[in-house]
């Protein structure tokens, strides 16, 4: 499970509003499993299934939204019974 944190800049249009149709599209999406919105900050944090397809399809959601996306973060994490040496 990939994470990846889109930020966001919003046209005045919907400046003050909570975001909820970005985590609407989101959420339609059959490879994203959960949607955190942080409206005050401009982020969404989508968790999903696979790789860079995935993560244009995001951007690409929110921008249909009718959001500009400044940057995408990827979060990823190493499994912990994994050892650093073992990469």
């Amino acid at each position: 499970m990939a994470d990846v944190h889109v930020y966001i800049n919003r046209p005045a249009a919907k400046e003050g509003t909570a975001l909820e149709d970005i985590d609407e599209a989101l959420r339609t999406l059959d490879f994203v499993s959960d949607v955190e919105v942080n409206a005050p900050g401009n982020v969404v944090a989508v968790s999903f299934e696979g790789g860079k397809a995935e993560q244009e399809e995001i951007k690409h959601t929110v921008e249909e939204a009718g959001y500009r996306v400044s940057r995408l973060s990827v979060r990823s994490t190493i499994a912990e019974e994994r050892n650093l040496w073992d990469i």
